[in-house]
């Protein structure tokens, strides 16, 4: 397998944004030299757009249809702005406020063009690297241990706790095998698996068997019985998940006991009791019984802390879904950033034929050591592939939003 370096990802993440923004900065100023009554006659658009296009033919066919559909969004566009409202406000306003819309939209594409550099020099000054390590401190943080990394995740999680979640379940979790004879391999989570989460924190909570520690004495530990996890879901459930039931209590800071039992690892009970999430008893001999007090969402930031922590191992599906997380939320923060809310042109940047050119190479740089650090050969190049994974961009999270205004946010205090 040849490994992309570098210089091989950044010039073909350039190539669509340098025909988009050259594009604009020509409808710029052929709209700001019309005649504002001009603009009334909408077929005055149409043969400038059909002239423009015929001046713009490119020998590569990809790029060529690329350029007219996205020229053809831009004047469509314009044209129902001015369909929407020439019969309310002036036409040299309609004029006006296109010319802003459009300069606004050349800025957010000049930030893409230049969100980091093409030999990878200074790279700690550029935006993308900026943008990756805040993100990557609120919802995926790096540590020496799972433990920093989990105190890390805590302290975010009041705010961005779905994110952190929606992080690690992947839309194409059917294609993962959870009996892959990779044992190290770390799988995102299914829908299943969250049901199991679901479960195991009810048995801890509700009805939990105790055992001695093995590694302090006098102390009683909290244990469940490893087939009342899976019992019910019994007939819904894939074996495949229960056959992999050590690798996936391993993610949620558990282990298997006696071959019967799940109970927290010693790295786990010292993250419950440093952050009390077990309560002590002292019973009348003397020993003390931890008792449980946790939610799914102390399992689950476990479980986000250890991908993070062992982020060398993560599966193939996982990689591709945490990359497009971060590619998707530094394009909109930076869209968000740039871009006026009542911008007639946000949809032709959210456009899935647009995202589909830009984002994946975006992912791969992301990718690399001084960034995320993930393995950037599992980063899927099928066109088909994708379509489906940023299928997710029509139906994000409502606290995905919520972040991006935290990005648009830091990329004012980075301008100033």
């Amino acid at each position: 397998m040849v490994r992309e370096k570098w210089n091989d990802i950044f010039p073909r993440y350039l190539t669509f944004i340098s025909h988009m923004r050259p594009i604009l900065r020509e409808t710029r100023r052929i709209i700001s030299d019309l005649d504002p009554d001009l603009l009334m006659d909408l077929e005055i658009l149409d043969k400038i757009r059909q002239e423009e296009e015929k001046r713009n033919i490119r020998k590569v066919r990809a790029l060529s249809e690329f350029s007219a559909m996205y020229r053809t969004n831009v004047y469509e566009i314009i044209k129902d702005f001015i369909l929407k409202y020439r019969e309310r406000i002036p036409m040299i306003d309609i004029k006006d406020y296109i010319i802003d819309f459009l300069q606004e939209s050349i800025d957010a594409l000049t930030i893409l063009q230049n969100i980091t550099n093409p030999d990878e020099k200074n790279f700690n000054n550029t935006y993308l690297y900026k943008l990756v390590k805040f993100i990557e401190e609120i919802i995926f943080p790096r540590g020496r241990s799972v433990q920093e990394i989990y105190e890390k995740a805590l302290k975010h999680a009041p705010r961005f706790y779905e994110c952190q979640r929606h992080l690690l379940m992947p839309h194409t979790h059917y294609r993962e095998k959870l009996d892959n004879p990779d044992f190290f391999m770390i799988p995102g989570m299914t829908p299943n698996v969250y049901k199991l989460i679901n479960n195991i924190t009810s048995l801890f909570n509700l009805d939990p068997n105790y055992g001695n520690s093995s590694s302090e004495e006098k102390i009683e530990i909290p244990m469940i019985l490893k087939n009342e996890v899976f019992s019910p879901f019994i007939d819904s459930i894939a074996n495949a998940e229960e056959e992999a039931i050590d690798k996936i209590a391993e993610c949620f800071g558990l282990e298997v006991v006696d071959g019967i039992f799940l109970a927290p690892r010693k790295d786990f009970l010292l993250i419950l009791k440093t952050n009390n999430f077990l309560r002590e008893l002292k019973q009348s001999d003397n020993t003390i019984r931890l008792i449980p007090q946790f939610s799914n969402e102390t399992l689950i930031l476990y479980y986000l802390a250890f991908a993070s922590f062992r982020r060398g191992f993560l599966s193939k599906e996982l990689i591709n879904w945490i990359t497009m997380n971060f590619a998707f939320l530094i394009y909109m923060g930076i869209l968000k950033w740039k871009l006026s809310e009542e911008n007639i042109f946000y949809s032709i940047f959210k456009d899935l034929q647009t995202n589909e050119k830009v984002l994946p190479y975006l992912m791969k740089l992301i990718c690399f050591p001084n960034y995320l650090g993930l393995d950037k050969t599992k980063i899927r190049d099928s066109p088909q592939y994708r379509k489906e994974i940023f299928n997710f961009i029509g139906a994000q999270i409502d606290n995905l939003k919520d972040l991006i205004i935290e990005i648009a946010e830091y990329c004012n205090t980075l301008e100033n």
